[in-house]
């Protein structure tokens, strides 16, 4: 990730905006194409921002750009269901697996004619940084009322850049208490070595690890990890979270009682979650290979077999559970759950979900703005179709007036449904969202069991969540936060030790850490003051 940084600091291209401006009509059928109106008397007032004209439904292909995903979109049914919905036919891309975020910027520096880029927060803000990105408040105003009505002032506050226009539309994580982050275990195996019950706190959990080890000594790998994909909940660390928040650590930024934002590093719990990593590395109760391990031999060695309990999250859960089922001849009752572990004081913190999930943006080479929000305008008005089905056929009602998917149908129609988000009504998708858990029982087995049970007192604010794009915050801290992790992986197998923290902390300094945390507090003594 550091060739990222480098990226960020050299990418002086900006992309000029090649749309002409022309005003709108004030009423038209969306899905109709728009005459240009824009010829008028010198001196004549002005009702209407100056926005392109729609080109309209089968006028115009619309090239959006997303995550990897392991199907091919363009060939899915929620392809066809999108055209059908709005009339717009769209092409789309996936960035790779491995170096997005180096990726995305190399095509939108090099003028790649997306029309639409679906991009992580921190993928959002850097091209807000770099002047990548059209500002959407007119558009908005002309062509996507019913997307501004979507979502509240503050998350709207919240995707502009410091000279106050919107550059992207917010996708809200749907669930604001989920624990996104948990280990999945092995039952058959735990119970085998006489363990009944999964743990809930960090010491049950060491005792399970090392009872685990002394019984099946190197015949399996007893604890398999980072799970590093982001989940929905935008969470990408190479600490379980769960075990991270017996520490009192939940973010990489943090707030103390009174207002001071710091650093992970500088936790009080932070020196004694380091230890307890070293000591499960040092005792072989994790994997030898944790630095190393990606997405695919995470999955390869639990589904294999191999591994007695992983790290993952709700889709991992639904992947690994299939898999274990049909290979090793595993039920539901194997299968067991490490939610949030409590600290041997009590001390659990979970930082709550509510946040952005992805935010879609037009980059400024696009030629079709205004049809690019028309589409988004057309989907969030029919958004019940096209993100659950259709009632009798894809879901029906249950006696609370919850929406119950009919499956195979909906997994089969609209499993994959979730990959084409790029606006919703919030309120509306909080209450349609929980459907798409139930469209597999792998996720909805690990939902329940985890996120439903929950104890609601460990879920800490999410401090950070609705901060607009802050300069230093974009430039450095990605990098930061990659050097964090690395240098909690070096600590871990022994390569370097936490009397090294000092030497970290200034060159964590050097390399803009301090100038963060001045874009942070700031904000948070405007926002919160």
């Amino acid at each position: 990730m550091k060739k990222v940084f480098a990226l960020f600091l050299c990418l002086v291209m900006v992309l000029s905006l090649a749309a002409c401006g022309t005003k709108a009509p004030a009423a038209t059928d969306p899905k109709s194409p728009v005459k240009d109106n824009s010829a008028g008397t010198e001196g004549s007032s002005s009702e209407q921002p100056n926005v392109p004209a729609l080109k309209g439904p089968g006028n115009v292909t619309l090239k959006r750009l997303g995550y990897n995903v392991a199907f091919d979109p363009n060939t899915d049914i929620n392809a066809q269901v999108l055209e059908e919905s709005t009339g717009y036919h769209a092409e789309y891309y996936m960035l790779p697996a491995e170096n997005a975020d180096e990726k995305l910027l190399m095509d939108i520096s090099g003028g790649a004619d997306y029309d639409v880029v679906s991009a992580s927060v921190n993928q959002w803000r850097t091209l807000v940084a770099q002047g990548a990105l059209q500002p959407l408040d007119d558009l908005l105003e002309v062509y996507g009322q019913d997307i501004l009505a979507g979502n509240s002032e503050t998350v709207w506050n919240a995707v502009r850049g410091d000279d106050g226009h919107i550059y992207g539309v917010p996708y809200m994580y749907p669930h604001s208490k989920e624990i996104a982050m948990f280990m999945i275990a092995r039952m058959d195996l735990l119970k085998a070595a006489g363990i009944t019950e999964v743990p809930t706190t960090i010491d049950e959990f060491y005792d399970c690890l090392v009872t685990l080890k002394q019984y099946y000594g190197d015949e399996y790998i007893i604890l398999a990890g980072p799970f590093r994909p982001a989940s929905e909940g935008n969470e990408n660390w190479v600490i379980p979270k769960t075990l991270a928040c017996a520490f009192g650590i939940y973010n990489d930024w943090m707030v103390d009682e009174n207002g001071k934002v710091y650093y992970m590093t500088e936790a009080e719990g932070f020196p004694d979650m380091i230890a307890f990593l070293q000591k499960l590395y040092n005792e072989g109760l994790i994997d030898p290979d944790w630095a190393i391990n990606t997405d695919s031999t995470l999955k390869e060695k639990f589904t294999s077999g191999k591994a007695i309990i992983t790290c993952g999250n709700r889709a991992l859960s639904d992947f690994c559970s299939a898999a274990l089922i049909e290979n090793l001849g595993l039920d539901w009752d194997d299968l067991g759950y490490i939610s949030a572990l409590k600290g041997s004081d009590g001390t659990c913190t979970y930082q709550s979900t509510e946040a952005f999930n992805m935010v879609a943006c037009i980059p400024k080479s696009s030629q079709n703005a205004a049809d690019v929000v028309n589409w988004w305008n057309l989907r969030i008005k029919d958004q019940l179709y096209i993100m659950i089905g259709e009632e009798g056929v894809h879901f029906n009602y249950d006696e609370n007036h919850q929406i119950a998917p009919i499956n195979p149908i909906f997994a089969q129609e609209r499993g994959n449904s979730y990959w084409y988000v790029d606006v919703t009504n919030q309120k509306e998708f909080e209450y349609e969202w929980p459907a798409r858990v139930r469209k597999s029982e792998g996720q909805w087995h690990a939902f329940s069991a985890v996120t439903m049970n929950a104890d609601q007192s460990i879920f800490v604010p999410n401090t950070f969540a609705f901060m607009p794009a802050k300069e230093n915050y974009t430039t450095y801290n990605t990098t930061l936060f990659n050097s964090l992790q690395d240098y909690i992986l070096q600590v871990m197998s022994g390569t370097r030790t936490i009397d090294d923290l000092d030497t970290f902390m200034a060159d964590w300094k050097n390399a803009g850490g301090e100038d963060v945390r001045n874009d942070l507090q700031t904000w948070y003594d405007e926002f919160y003051g």
